[in-house]
This record gives C-alpha cells, sequence and structure tokens, in this order.
C-alpha cells in the first residue's frame, strides 16, 4: 500500500541519513553476517536464518536481470524534485528480496534525481513505527522525501499495492496455511518480474510534478 501526503512529520532526516547505508553496502553487510550464519535484525530466529540466504540469492539473480521498461524510464525523466528515499529493510525479509532491486534500479536510473538510502527495521523502531502498515511494522517501507526542505512526498510498501490487495485476500479467505500463502505469493512476484512496482511509482512519480 502507499498513499501521498503534503504532510510533513517532525523527523530529523539527516540525522538518520548519517546511519543509512547504501544499497551495495547494505548487501555487504547481509553478506558479511550470512558467512557467520546470521542476518540482519534482533530476532535469529531459525526462519530468519534459513531464508535470509534464499533471499539473497534471489536479489543476485533481480539485480543481474532486471531491465527496466520505457515506460518506467520516461516516468524517471519527468521527475521534477530530486528525492531522498529512505527505505525501512531486513535482510531475512521476502518482500524485501523481492522489490529492493527493482526499487534500486529505479533510482539508479535517475542519474542522481532520486538517492536510495537503506536502513534496518529493528534498529529504528522510533521511525518504523511512524510508517505501519495496518498497525504492524510491515517492510519494506519506503519513505520518498523532497531533499529541498524534507516533506514527505509519498511513501510505498510493503509490497506493490495489487499484490498487496491480493495477499490480504488470501490470508482473509484462501484457507491456506502462512507458509502456503508464502509460496503462492513468491510465485507472484516471479511471474509478476515486477510490473506492478513500476505501476506504483509511475503514479507516485506523477503524482508529485
Amino acid at each position: 500500500m502507499y498513499f501521498c501526503t503534503e504532510m510533513k512529520k517532525n523527523i530529523n532526516w539527516e540525522f538518520y541519513k548519517e546511519q543509512t547505508y547504501t544499497y551495495s553496502e547494505y548487501l555487504s553487510l547481509i553478506d558479511e553476517l550470512l558467512a557467520q550464519g546470521k542476518t540482519t535484525g534482533s530476532d535469529q530466529t531459525k526462519l530468519h536464518l534459513e531464508t535470509a540466504p534464499l533471499n539473497r540469492q534471489r536479489m543476485k539473480r533481480l539485480d543481474k536481470t532486471i531491465k527496466l521498461p520505457e515506460e518506467m524510464l520516461h516516468s524517471i525523466s519527468q521527475i521534477g524534485e530530486s528525492i531522498d528515499l529512505y527505505i525501512l529493510t531486513e535482510g531475512w525479509c521476502g518482500d524485501a528480496s523481492q522489490n529492493l532491486p527493482y526499487i534500486h534500479q529505479i533510482a539508479n536510473a535517475s542519474k542522481g534525481k532520486i538517492k536510495d538510502y537503506y536502513l534496518l527495521r529493528d534498529e529504528h523502531p522510533e521511525l518504523m513505527d511512524q510508517f505501519l502498515t495496518n498497525n504492524a511494522r510491515a517492510i519494506p517501507k519506503a519513505i520518498a522525501i523532497d531533499s529541498a526542505d524534507g516533506n514527505i512526498l509519498f511513501t510505498w510498501g510493503p509490497r506493490p499495492e495489487a499484490i498487496q490487495k491480493w495477499f490480504l485476500e488470501m490470508k482473509l479467505n484462501s484457507g491456506l496455511a502462512k507458509d502456503e500463502i508464502s509460496k503462492e505469493l513468491h510465485t507472484r512476484y516471479t511471474t509478476n518480474k515486477g510490473l506492478e512496482v513500476y505501476k506504483d511509482f509511475i503514479a507516485l512519480f506523477a503524482s508529485i510534478k
């Protein structure tokens, strides 16, 4: 889910910027922890430790294969503002692994108009709690800031809008177990190939012109 807003929250973004990772630094951190049999975050659960390596392999594959469509590139070219995009994430998060490579490629294609910064959710609960989804600390959560004045332009996450609607419907009405829904979710991501991410961001960029 995402929303656009003109409201300015009392957030010291410069303070958070000093604590961010670049995309490459975020990936390097994940790799370093995986080499130690760990992942990011405060909960080193069996599930997190099992999914983190799979997520990292998924990101490697996407980073090598993503090619932004012309409609997305055109949308990026029309951006007027300089945007700081803060992304709350964790290495064990499957949704993050499916979406962050696309978001990074969008930022990378902007030639400096969009700068993406990565923050670990569990290290910044006070920030995460200002951007909850259905009262949950759902990630990834992207917060777009006008770099000139610090105003929030929009937020996005934890999933593309259409996939989030599908996911909530599955939870309510499918009767499937949690792990079965998760499997269906990742299949949906794979077949979608980022199209819903592009759709969301094209609409969001158009809203701030």
